[in-house]
Order: structure tokens, then C-alpha cells, then sequence
């Protein structure tokens, strides 16, 4: 559940363009850790980051550096834009439709004679 809720993170925060910066704050990260363990030596990483991050901070009177820490504070500089067209485009779908052939394939090659049935026929010799 972690992993996806990092990764929904991610894919919503590339295409804003904000990650590049957030990456440039992480030398913050990294010092203001720092400054907490000078403090209090039992702290490590998760705690820092439930402090910071997930939970209650203490007061210490520094919020001016925890707001300088990435991912705390996003600053958006893009627009996004949704496009709906108004146009509906309709989708015509092509049927073939196959009839059951009652009549055979078979084909005669037998061709009478058109004069035999007449009621006048030309002399027999």
C-alpha cells in the first residue's frame, strides 16, 4: 500500500515540474536532520520524518527551517488545463450481414433448346 501511494505521489508530481525542485532541497533535509540529532541523540530517520512529515512537530520554535524542507511546502508553476470537446464525434459501426443461401452452388450447364416448347417449331427434317 506504501508503494502505491509513493508511486500516485510521483506520477502526480512529475508532470507539475516541482520534482527538480523539491531534489534541490534535499541538502536541508539532510542538514535539519542534522540539527535535530545534535539535540536529541535517540531520534533517527523515521522519527524525523513522522515529526515532520506524518504527524505532530515538536516546538521548537523552528518552522521557518521545517517549511524550507522538500515536499513540505509545493510551489506550482504550472497550469494544468483539461480539454473536453464539445463536439460529440459518433462512431458508425459497419455491419456485414451474412443470408443463409437456400439454392445450391452447384451450377447446370445444360441449355435447351428455346425452340423445343414453342407452339411453332420450324420444320424437323
Amino acid at each position: 500500500m506504501k508503494k502505491i501511494c509513493i508511486y500516485i505521489l510521483i506520477l502526480l508530481m512529475v508532470p507539475d515540474g516541482s520534482l527538480p525542485d523539491q531534489l534541490v532541497k534535499l541538502p536541508v533535509f539532510f542538514l535539519h536532520y542534522q540539527e535535530h540529532k545534535l539535540r536529541d541523540a535517540s531520534i533517527d530517520l523515521i522519527d524525523f520524518l513522522s515529526m515532520h512529515y506524518w504527524g505532530e512537530d515538536l516546538n521548537d520554535q523552528d518552522d521557518d527551517r521545517d517549511m524550507q524542507l522538500p515536499f513540505k511546502k509545493i510551489d506550482s508553476h504550472s497550469q494544468q488545463v483539461l480539454f473536453v470537446p464539445s463536439v460529440r464525434i459518433a462512431h458508425q459501426k459497419d455491419y456485414v450481414f451474412v443470408l443463409p443461401r437456400n439454392e445450391s452452388v452447384y451450377k447446370s450447364q445444360y441449355y435447351p433448346d428455346p425452340s423445343l416448347p414453342a407452339p411453332f417449331r420450324p420444320p424437323c427434317a
